[in-house]
């Protein structure tokens, strides 16, 4: 309270007050929780000697998490490009955490500065920030709100009509995670992003240069640790296995509870078939809006794809939050439209 009343009456901004509290909370996660034991965390931590070092990332091996999963780099390269300095310079990668949600409070003040009186927006900020298991994402070093960020930094830019920076922002948001790509038709169906597209479309590959670098360096291991293994060791057989799927908060895991017996490549076959008949469903409603369509198709691979984990609906989350700050905002605005 003396804090508090020291910032108010020296008049400092109260975003200041909910950043320095966010730090701070951060840094107790860390230091109390040095080593969780989550793959994500053990992965990014050895990655960045792995490059220091000269090793491709997608052909070798780390330390084991679980008993009976081998650990690999199953995430594409710029994953890896964003987390290590953070991890040499600080010694652990789940700063970069830290540092993304900090670029989207400023980013989602930049936008929504003029739509709410100041104490509503620090409040909304305060909450986006301390949004329930926000720490726990944080501790476990679950990559989206760094995705999150960029996708922030694409909106903004297209508001600013920064055409170049909007563009690799987009890149950049589609280069950590490849179940990610399924929503890039979302984008195309915005005019103003395929206008984009068509005037800046190298500043959108850049950081696909990466993914070629990596596929050049070693086809099979890329490409199977990173696309191929996501649909499962029933079609690839060669797939290494990437977490314990058998406690995801997914269709397969619920199908398996009550249809022990159900055989594996069939789980898939309905697996898949829900997944199309959403993916179809999504895109033929005109009614839907850009943030409904992502979260809807976002879900439902995620779900249906066993790959639902408690991040993914965290991920979801994030996005209805922003959906959230523009139907409670005052003054709208035609930008309102893209969401």
């Amino acid at each position: 309270m003396v804090l508090s009343y020291f910032f108010i009456k020296n008049k400092i901004d109260l975003l200041f007050i909910i950043l320095l509290f966010y730090i701070a909370l951060s840094f107790w996660t860390l230091i109390g929780s040095p080593k969780p034991l989550v793959d994500t965390f053990d992965v990014f931590r050895e990655v960045a000697g792995k490059i220091i070092s000269g090793v491709n990332p997608y052909s070798a091996d780390f330390s084991r998490t679980y008993a009976g999963i081998d650990n690999h780099f199953h995430y594409l390269p710029f994953s890896f490009v964003f987390t290590t300095p953070f991890m040499l310079i600080f010694g652990d990668p789940r700063i970069a955490i830290i540092f993304a949600n900090i670029v989207s409070v400023l980013c989602l003040r930049k936008i929504f500065m003029d739509r709410f009186e100041k104490k509503d927006l620090n409040l909304l900020l305060a909450t986006f920030l301390f949004l329930p298991r926000s720490f726990y994402i944080l501790e476990h070093m679950y990559l989206d709100p760094i995705i999150f960020m960029f996708f922030l930094l694409f909106y903004f830019s297209m508001l600013k009509k920064k055409r170049r920076f909007a563009m690799m922002s987009l890149g950049l948001f589609f280069s950590f995670k490849q179940n990610l790509l399924i929503l890039f038709p979302l984008f195309l169906l915005n005019s103003l992003v395929r206008q984009y597209l068509k005037k800046e479309i190298l500043f959108f590959l850049m950081p696909f240069a990466l993914i070629i670098l990596f596929i050049i360096l070693n086809p099979p291991s890329f490409l199977m640790l990173t696309f191929l293994s996501m649909f499962g060791a029933v079609f690839y057989p060669g797939a290494p296995k990437s977490t314990p799927t058998h406690i995801a908060l997914s269709f397969q895991v619920f199908i398996r509870y009550v249809f022990p017996n159900i055989k594996t490549a069939y789980l898939y076959v309905i697996s898949i078939l829900l997944l199309t008949v959403v993916y179809l469903r999504v895109f033929a409603q005109k009614k839907y809006r850009f943030i409904e369509r992502f979260a809807l198709i976002l879900f439902a691979f995620g779900y249906f794809m066993h790959l639902s984990f408690f991040n993914q609906y965290y991920f979801l989350a994030l996005f209805y939050f922003f959906n959230f700050m523009f139907e409670q905002s005052s003054g709208q605005k035609k930008d309102q439209s893209f969401i």
